[in-house]
This record gives structure tokens, sequence and C-alpha cells, in this order.
């Protein structure tokens, strides 16, 4: 075997190992065989390993795209039935076990937690909250440790003792949308004790076993997977989290697109409702801050919004420490999309897909398209670098550097632009990071010469004449 290094060899193995996906493509849907030719090259632009992606409409199926590698250092190739992490797409499907409960008499979703909380006091100010606030973000609960990873055989702290350190609350229940992970972790222990059964093994027989989910589960099992990739581009080792009801869901694309199937309007399955279901769907709260960028409103469980044509869709993204993954459905015609990735630098290809299956369907982009535009603005603010960084050379050299006030003025503003890049380096994550992946280091370092150049002005001899 030959093995080419470096950006060509990865370049080489992605366009490679997409090939089966382009020539399924010749028989799939239109947007098949633009996807088979966007993905490759966003992949390889952006430095993702690997992903899969699968396209429903009619509310089935209809093509399966596998690209990359679910293990580049060993040369293994992505697969269709690769299990993945698929991090906060866990919170959709505990809210169908949720919804599943209330419609079955095991959980009031309306009732203050505390009636069933029994290995956990809540702290003051936390009575009011309810099941339907948990599971609408709506609980005042702050967003929570995202980064506590263990190994899986390690020793971690149990689900209340866990709680106990990552639970505040950042605004009166009920008052607005904060996005929590903690608050799905204490949804977690509030199914557990108002089933008294373990949740992973409920979720199983509730809402998995029952919509064909054979291959998914929200407990380790040690299965093969993928290996995933950190923002830098590094393997990132296998881990859990305390909770599992958040973000710690195992599953292969195949089965997350039974569970979008089984959440489009008159879809054969028998866990909900169709009064359940449209209540997962339909907006609770508006959304705001950086999740209002992408989102109009928050359901139970699932982001909403509506789409240009007056339809509305349904969706969730998940990242995680090495993982990806966006599921997006509009269940009054039974189009979606599924896209899976084992890279944390995937979020301007998920962009890219979303954008293409957008125009697919007739419509503006969905907002988590959006994403493209930090892309845009960068290449902008790289060009500006480069320009007040000639100017300001340019100006040093000539001699002209202005009164004290300008040179005071520019030397702050240089100060700034040297270090703010340094700052960012040195950080584990900044949201920056996940919407630039490939462009960040170079707007970091035009922001640096920039800097560079007004330093000039500001520190410069200035020449008499």
């Amino acid at each position: 075997m030959v093995v080419l290094p470096g950006r060509i060899g990865r370049l080489v193995v992605l366009l490679l190992t997409a090939m089966p996906s382009h020539l399924a493509a010749q028989d799939g849907p239109p947007l098949a065989l633009r996807l088979s030719q966007t993905v490759p090259e966003r992949m390889a632009r952006d430095g993702v390993p690997g992903a899969v992606i699968v396209l429903i409409e009619g509310g089935a199926p209809v093509w399966t795209g596998v690209f990359g590698m679910a293990a580049p250092a060993a040369g293994t190739p992505m697969t269709a039935e690769a299990l993945f992490r698929v991090e906060s797409i866990s919170k959709p499907v505990t809210a169908w076990c949720a919804m599943r409960l209330a419609e079955t008499g095991r959980l009031d979703l309306d009732a203050p937690i505390g009636d069933c909380l029994r290995r956990w006091l809540l702290p003051e100010g936390a009575d009011r909250i309810t099941p339907r606030m948990l599971l609408s973000h709506s609980a005042g609960i702050c967003l929570g440790d995202y980064a506590a990873r263990y190994q899986p055989e390690a020793p971690r702290p149990d689900l209340p003792e866990h709680i106990a350190r990552d639970f505040a609350l950042i605004a009166a229940p009920g008052s607005g949308f904060a996005y929590s992970d903690t608050g799905y972790v204490l949804l977690e222990l509030v199914i557990e004790d108002c089933t008294d059964e373990d949740f992973g093994k409920l979720m199983a027989h509730e809402v998995l076993a029952p919509l064909g989910m054979t291959t998914s589960g929200f407990d380790w099992t040690g299965a093969p997977m993928p290996v995933g990739h950190d923002l830098r581009g590094r393997p990132v080792a296998p881990y859990v989290y305390p909770g599992r009801a958040s973000g710690g869901l195992h599953a292969t694309a195949t089965d997350i697109a039974r569970f979008a199937v089984a959440g489009m309007a008159g879809a054969a399955q028998d866990v909900l409702s169709s009064n359940g279901l449209e209540a997962l769907h339909r907006p609770v709260i508006a959304v705001g801050g950086l999740f209002g960028f992408a989102a109009e409103s928050y359901g139970l469980g699932h982001f909403t919004e509506t789409l240009s044509d007056g339809r509305a869709a349904a969706w969730h993204g998940g990242q995680g420490y090495g993982w990806m993954s966006h599921m997006h459905l509009v269940p009054e015609t039974g189009d979606g999309i599924v896209i899976l990735s084992n890279s944390q630098r995937a979020w301007p290809l998920f962009a890219a897909v979303l954008r293409d299956w957008s125009e697919s369907l007739g419509v503006a982009p969905v907002g988590m398209a959006r994403v493209l535009w930090a892309e845009k603005a960068a290449r902008v603010g790289i060009a500006l670098g480069l320009v007040v960084a000639a100017l300001g050379l340019g100006i040093a050299l000539r001699g002209r550097r202005g009164g004290p006030a300008t040179r005071i003025g520019a030397g702050g503003i240089a100060a700034a632009l040297i270090l703010w890049p340094l700052w960012a380096a040195a950080q584990n994550y900044l949201f920056l990071f996940s919407i630039l992946p490939g462009l960040w280091p170079w707007l970091g370092a035009a922001s640096g010469l920039a800097g560079v150049g007004l330093a000039a002005v500001a520190l410069g001899p200035r020449r008499s004449g």
C-alpha cells in the first residue's frame, strides 16, 4: 500500500472513500449527486475525517452517503452502520420517553419534579420546576459542565452527586429559554425515581426497540466505533458522561433516520399518539442568544423553525468532544436529513449540506446553514487585516505617525489585535473554533499582522522635515 503524506494524502483518502457514495448517487435523488460532490470537498477543506448522511423523502430513507474514514490512522473506511456518539440528539429521544411515560400515566409533565425525586433534595427556588420545563429548557438551570467526561471503566460520580455539583439556577423557572445539559440530566433522575427503573433499560424497551433502533443504546457496551477527532484534528479516546439523557446516546445513522421517520406526520409507530408527537414539535418558548442565530423556538426536546414556505420544521444537533450530529425533519411532508460525523470540525460541513438540502426542498436555507455566514465574515476580516497591516507599515515607513492621541490609540488597538489570537490559541474550546475550524487561524494571523502594522504607526520614528 502506498501512503501519501500530509494534506495530499488526506484529500486522496477522502475522495477515494467517497466514491461508493458518488456511484450510488447516480440512482438516488438529485440531491444525492450534489452531496457526493459537495461533501468530500468540504471535508478536505475543513479536515473532517468521516461522515454518514441519510436523506429522507416522503417519510422514508431514500439514500445513504458514506464518506471518509472511521479511523484514518488505521486506514479504516467509514461504513453506513458505524456507531456514533450522537451527543445532544439524545435530548429528542429522551423527550419521546418522557412523553411516552406521560401518555401511559407514569409521569406528570406539569407536576413539580419534587413529587418524584427521592435521591436528591431540590435546592431553594427550584421547587416550581416541572418535567415540561426541563424538556423545553425553560427551568432556568445553567448549561452545566459539558466537559465532565470519564473513561468508560473509570469511577465516576453517581447521578445525584453529579447533579449536586453541577446544578445552579440562573433564572426563575419558567421565565425564559436557557439551554441546559444539567436540566436533562436532572430529568433522567426524575424519570428513574418516578419509574423505579434504570434510565438506559427504560429507554431501550419504551422507545428504542419499538422504533427499530436495535443497535442504539444509552449505555456503554464497548462496541466498535469510529475514532472521534477534536477541533485540532487529534484523535479522541472513548469516554462517557455522568448522565445519559443529555448526550449519552450511541446510535447509527440508520437508527437516527428511523427515529426521524417516526417523527413524521402519519408515521407507522405505536410509541406516541399523534397528539403527543405534535406536542414535542410545537413551539413552547422563544430561543435567544447564540441559539437564536439558528432557531426560532424550542418545543419539547426539539428546536423548531418555520421554513420560508410556511412549513414547520423540527430539528436537533449535537456537539461533543470529537463528535458532531444533526437531524432535521419536516413532519408535514416527510422530508428529513441525518448527518453524523466523527469530527468536531464538522459544523461548516453540516451547514453546507443543510444549505443544499434546503435548496432541494425549494426553501431558503434553514437556520443552521447560517454558520456559513461566519466564513464570509472571516474572509472579509482577513482581507481587512491585511489591508490595515499594509497601510500601517506604509504610514510608519513614511514617518507619518500623527499626534500623541493617534499613537496611543493605535498602540492600544495593536495590542488587542496581537494578543487575542494568542489568547484564543491557548483555549481548549471557543465557539469560534467550531464555526471556523479552518479559517480561524488565518483570521488570527491577519489580526496579528494588522496589530503589527498599527504598532509600527505607534512606535516607529517620525521623520523630520
